[in-house]
């Protein structure tokens, strides 16, 4: 298992549940958890879904957390605040291309301000 585990943030249920099958793909030992929708196959993120999703990864593992559009960065903000033991950071880089290099790095064992730094390295570069 590695130190830190990625969190997938969707409007679409689909397109969390892709991504995070994408970035298994990148490597199968990080943990990837996808919540998108709001379950009842409408668009949208859920504050309860989220907080479910985390509640499924044990404290001492830190998490990084993707999103694709403003909104759920607001509800993944506002979840994070019910975690203050955990150690979360919510990344700002392009969802599919940072998470893939997340999941990559996360591999590789580093910690996680090392995984969001590598993540947002490259978005950052180019813009």
């Amino acid at each position: 298992m590695a130190n830190v585990a990625i969190v997938v943030l969707s409007h679409v249920e689909e397109l969390a549940e892709g991504a995070a099958r994408l970035f298994r793909q990148a490597n199968s030992e990080v943990d990837v958890y996808a919540s998108g929708g709001l379950g009842d196959g409408e668009i949208g993120t859920s504050i309860d879904r989220i907080h479910t999703v985390l509640e499924e990864i044990p404290e001492e593992q830190e998490i990084l957390i993707f999103y694709d559009i403003g909104s759920a960065k607001m509800n993944a903000e506002m979840v994070v605040e019910m975690f203050p033991n955990y150690s979360i950071a919510i990344s700002d880089a392009p969802l599919i291309e940072a998470g893939y290099v997340a999941t990559i790095s996360a591999g590789l064992g580093l910690s996680l301000e090392e995984v969001k730094e590598k993540a947002e390295g490259g978005y950052k570069k180019d813009r």
